[in-house]
């Protein structure tokens, strides 16, 4: 799923969920996943390849590349401090993002995401509630980077949105 597989990927972890399944076997040892216990982490696994989820603690940084519906993209995400949902829109030339802590704090300094196919940015809009966040941006080819001056943490309730108008 990360090599960009999804297809390929479902087929698999499907196949060992199938082969395991708790009805007809012990539902905690599956021999392609390492064995004893690892039964919830190798879905885990999957669901963060299909997210493109990656954080950096100490640094701040948090990325998502969704692999499945990224005009329209909702999902969970845990970080060292707490967790919460990050979703992701497109409408027409531009890109919505945001992430909600729904317990704890997350720390973001970094917010990473993927663009859609040969977009390129326009300009970048970031809030935490109401207050506008300076930003730098930086993109290499779909990938772009939104970075904050300092990090910003984001504690229960808090919404991080960001607005990225792109060219035509």
């Amino acid at each position: 799923v990360a090599e960009g597989m999804v297809l390929e990927g479902f087929a698999i972890t499907r196949a060992v969920h199938d082969r395991y399944h708790a009805a007809r076997r012990n539902p905690f040892n599956e021999i392609e996943c390492s064995d004893h216990y690892a039964r919830a982490m190798a879905s885990y696994g999957t669901f963060i390849s299909a997210c493109g989820f990656e954080a950096h603690g100490p640094s701040g940084r948090i990325g998502f590349a969704p692999r499945l519906t990224p005009e329209n993209f909702r999902a969970p995400f845990t970080a060292a401090g707490g967790w919460g949902t990050y979703e992701q829109q497109r409408a027409g030339r531009t890109q919505f993002h945001s992430l909600t802590v729904k317990h704890g704090n997350v720390r973001v300094r970094t917010l990473a995401v993927e663009l859609a196919g040969g977009a390129n940015v326009s300009s970048v809009t970031a809030v935490i509630g109401e207050r506008i966040l300076p930003a730098k941006v930086t993109q290499d080819g779909s990938r772009v980077e939104v970075k904050f001056d300092q990090i910003q943490l984001l504690t229960t309730k808090a919404k991080l949105e960001i607005s990225i108008a792109l060219l035509a």
